[in-house]
């Protein structure tokens, strides 16, 4: 056997553990996805975000040719730059592909952070957060504290949003929050941009097998 053919399909860096057991979740629905399965495997980097953005070339060095492709996700907030999104993606993608990956790397930057995926229209958000599977409930609680603006799909702050729900339904914040929103929740119409080009890139590099 061949190198090339010995390669499992994907590496993944995720700045920190909660990033790590959603990446996974998500991988672990290829269905869901519309991608074939997969062979992969995730890091999670000492330095989180900051260290995902300077450090991310000279950390997946070792895997190349080991890996097909290779996936860097981190938050925007506390990756320690002030330019946008799209501005950090391509500057990381571009120093990754200079460094051997060519155009089999892709850079996710979630805007602010990564609870901004958490969001979907489905019971088991509201479920997860305690809150029995009531997510109008807890949608309209939210409001009522001005965390949710009328007319707008996600919390204004995501993250203060779910811990002031977590908090008030004495809800404890855990390793698996994550990993257990990612196994349940549909996020097919999951509008954010960070999230539709992780789907998409995963349909190019893994299409389904009928297809």
């Amino acid at each position: 056997m061949n190198e090339a053919a010995a390669a499992k399909d994907l590496f993944v860096l995720a700045a920190d553990l909660d990033l790590k057991n959603t990446i996974e979740g998500l991988l672990s629905r290829p269905t869901h996805l519309n991608i074939r399965p997969i062979a992969f495997h995730t890091e999670r980097h000492l330095n989180r975000d900051s260290g995902c953005r300077t450090d991310a070339a000279e950390y997946l060095r070792p895997f190349l040719g080991s890996y097909r492709h290779a996936l860097v996700v981190f938050d925007r907030d506390g990756c320690g730059s002030g330019l946008r999104r799209e501005e950090i993606q391509q500057d990381l993608g571009e120093t990754l592909g200079r460094n051997g990956w060519k155009d089999n790397a892709q850079v996710i930057v979630i805007d602010p952070e990564l609870e901004v995926w958490i969001w979907a229209r489905s019971p088991a958000v509201s479920k997860a957060l305690g809150w029995d599977g009531r997510y109008g409930v807890l949608r309209r609680w939210l409001g009522s504290r001005g965390l949710w603006p009328q007319g707008r799909d996600k919390p204004s702050d995501p993250k203060k949003a779910m811990e002031q729900a977590m908090r008030h339904r004495r809800t404890q914040l855990s390793a698996r929050l994550f990993r257990n929103l990612a196994d349940a929740v549909d996020f097919e119409h999951c509008k954010d941009p960070a999230f539709i080009e992780l789907r998409a890139t995963l349909r190019t590099w893994f299409p389904p097998e009928d297809r």
